[in-house]
């Protein structure tokens, strides 16, 4: 069965391939704004520590905004997942990046290493998912991230009057709506950092400008931006501690066996609790044994 994101993205593709070219097909696909916001993007990972030969997860990478701007760095190295097989075919198309990897993926996995990646990028991503998958993904995120490492995500935040027209248009969609838009309070993101043992270096709101440019960016209607520009929506930075190699799980790891749990802790079964439940709350801290 299909998860929510897949089904609703691959339908708003498709739709839009019906109703105008692939260019802007593909655009429109991931909110538009394709070649600005990507410089933006571009210019927010590289005031955060981005290197030259660092290797790059964009998660949610779409049809390559972000990958675009970034395909003139010769030694890095990137890797686009997304769940939309048409967006990452164009993403391919418009980089001519043949050692990079466009990778379609629907499960909350990301096919690398664990402590293998410098920087992981979500935008836009967290914006269409439950607060669980959210955590899954981060969870995720934090397994391949080498110790060092920072997520980069965007998000909607109800204290940002400008993002209220987005819940506005969530009520007409009510019914039928196009895809998921979701809210992050910044204390959800950092309870969240608590459990997944992250530090959140900054949280930036998405209508102060935080993002230096060092160029006069264009858009495609003709205005420019100089000096500092935001994304429109919040971003958060978050490392992953420097001396940190331990792997936090989100959801049971492979092979897990209530029974076994509660017998190798018997504690646990005196007191009646969800043996799966305990092990993701408190027993993988605790170092509790499984088998």
């Amino acid at each position: 069965m299909k998860k929510h994101f897949e089904e609703d993205y691959n339908k708003l593709v498709k739709n839009n391939l019906l109703l105008t070219d692939k260019h802007s097909a593909m655009a429109q696909s991931i909110g538009g704004n394709f070649y600005h916001f990507g410089i933006f993007q571009r210019e927010l990972l590289l005031q955060h520590g981005l290197k030259a030969d660092a290797t790059l997860v964009d998660v949610g990478c779409g049809s390559g905004r972000l990958a675009n701007a970034l395909k003139d760095m010769p030694e890095l190295n990137l890797i686009g997942v997304d769940v939309v097989q048409d967006l990452l075919d164009y993403a391919q198309e418009i980089c001519q990046r043949d050692d990079w990897k466009f990778i379609k993926s629907t499960d909350f996995k990301i096919p690398l290493e664990n402590n293998s990646v410098d920087m992981v990028t979500a935008f836009s991503v967290f914006t269409h998912l439950l607060h669980e998958e959210t955590y899954v993904y981060l969870a995720e995120m934090r397994r391949i991230l080498k110790p060092g490492g920072k997520i980069i995500f965007s998000f909607l935040d109800f204290s940002i009057p400008e993002h209220w027209v987005v819940f506005s248009s969530n009520l007409l969609q009510i019914h039928e709506r196009v895809h998921l838009n979701q809210f992050i309070a910044p204390e959800a993101i950092e309870i969240w950092c608590q459990h997944l043992q992250l530090s959140i270096e900054g949280i930036f709101s998405g209508n102060q400008p935080h993002i230096q440019l060092n160029e006069t960016v264009s858009d495609e209607e003709g205005n420019f931006y100089r000096g500092k520009v935001a994304l429109g929506q919040s971003v958060c930075v978050i490392e992953k501690p420097k001396d940190s190699n331990n792997r936090i799980y989100a959801t049971l790891p492979k092979g897990f066996d209530a029974q076994r749990y509660l017998e190798l802790n018997p504690d646990i079964a005196v007191a009646k609790l969800d043996p799966a439940v305990h092990y993701l709350s408190h027993g993988q801290f605790e170092n509790r044994p499984l088998k």
